[in-house]
């Protein structure tokens, strides 16, 4: 008939779902949330005294850097980490998304949307930034490739990076944003050592674009001279802006986000900016990113709902994803909140202990048990 979760505590922000709650599961789609829930001849999974939230959506993460990077391998850390969702940052442009698609996307179990790189060639050579040759950023190949895989495509993606851009400056933004505009899609920027001032960069933005890697140490950024959250940055987020945190091997230091929770400027969205050398590295992977947040002094509450409700909601798929609310898609990640004395570490070699972490437990995907330890 379908599964039913029994005994967990459930955590859904979005909903509004919390407390000792069962979960059943039929056709795919989550059919009941509520508290003693009969079998009814469903496969009871016994999740007593874990925590139950909706399958995790990892705003942004990689799969083909270099044409290699996880690839057909994207489903393994995925499902072992409770991510039901991942969506590619840029990965892939105009002249390489076709074989992303054909290599990763279409092969995946794990449910597969990406950001275009606004550079024809994506990131396929990180050694040389990919906005360097200013020609790369075409507007029209862009636009026509985000309009021939729109089941896949959500929006376009721009690393306005000193060392990528060159001398060119913010023209490979204004770029992306006619691209986007163009499709109906949502900007994704990276603004790790920007090129201009922050506050230049966010001006271009539109309500409903994405922020990533506004907590790193290098270059213009979320604080100023007094260490203190911009004001700029404050108005963008009130224009509707969304701020991701997109870990990482180079764009997250503790000081900088502590700061900023301290000073009550939570992420909108947490995600890991995984690659193969980020999983081995730093980040690990989304419930590690996760956890070293709650353990910076962001509420567990408003740490569930960023890797799940917020991203569905920039995605345009909020009340189908990341959530439990019956009707949704039955996407459920379980975790055990282990207490203890763990060591966190942050891109710029700096260390954390925590006193919490995320251990997952099992993982459905629309439906099915995907992954169980």
């Amino acid at each position: 008939m379908g599964l039913l979760l029994k005994g967990g505590d459930v955590m859904d922000p979005g909903a509004g779902l919390a407390g000792k709650l069962d979960v059943r599961v039929r056709d795919g789609l989550i059919a009941a949330v509520a508290a003693g829930l009969a079998p009814d001849g469903d496969t009871v999974l016994d999740v007593t005294g874990a925590l139950v939230v909706p399958g995790l959506i990892d705003l942004h993460a990689h799969c083909f850097v270099g044409g290699s990077d996880f690839g057909p391998r994207t489903d393994d850390m995925a499902r072992s980490t409770g991510v039901t969702t991942w969506v590619d940052g840029g990965s892939a442009g105009a002249g390489t998304f076709e074989g992303m698609r054909e290599w990763v996307l279409s092969r995946s179990r794990v449910r597969m949307l990406a950001f275009l790189n606004i550079s024809a060639i994506g990131l396929m050579y990180l050694k040389i930034g990919e906005l360097n040759h200013l020609p790369y950023a075409d507007v029209d190949a862009a636009i026509g490739t985000a309009r021939d895989h729109s089941d896949l495509i959500v929006g376009i993606k721009v690393r306005n990076q000193l060392e990528v851009v060159g001398d060119a400056g913010v023209e490979p933004l204004r770029r992306a944003v006619r691209a986007a505009e163009a499709v109906g899609g949502r900007i994704m920027i990276h603004c790790t050592n920007p090129p201009v001032p922050m506050a230049d960069l966010l001006a271009l933005l539109r309500a409903g674009d994405v922020v990533s890697h506004f907590l790193h140490g290098r270059g213009h950024g979320l604080l100023d001279e007094k260490g203190q959250v911009r004001r700029e940055v404050r108005q963008a987020r009130e224009r509707g802006i969304l701020f991701d945190v997109a870990h990482g091997r180079m764009h997250v230091k503790f000081p900088i986000a502590r700061a900023a929770i301290e000073q009550g400027f939570y992420p909108d969205t947490i995600s890991s900016d995984l690659t193969m050398g980020g999983s081995a590295g730093c980040v690990k992977d989304l419930p590690t990113t996760m956890a070293k947040f709650l353990n910076l002094g962001m509420p567990l509450p408003d740490v569930i709902r960023a890797a799940t409700a917020t991203p569905a909601k920039a995605l345009g798929r909020a009340g189908k994803l990341g959530t439990l609310a019956p009707g949704a898609v039955a996407d459920v990640a379980v975790f055990r909140l282990e207490r203890g004395s763990f060591d966190f570490e942050d891109s710029h070699g700096g260390h954390m202990t925590g006193a919490q972490r995320l251990a997952p437990e099992l993982t459905v995907r629309a439906g099915e048990l995907w992954w169980k330890r």
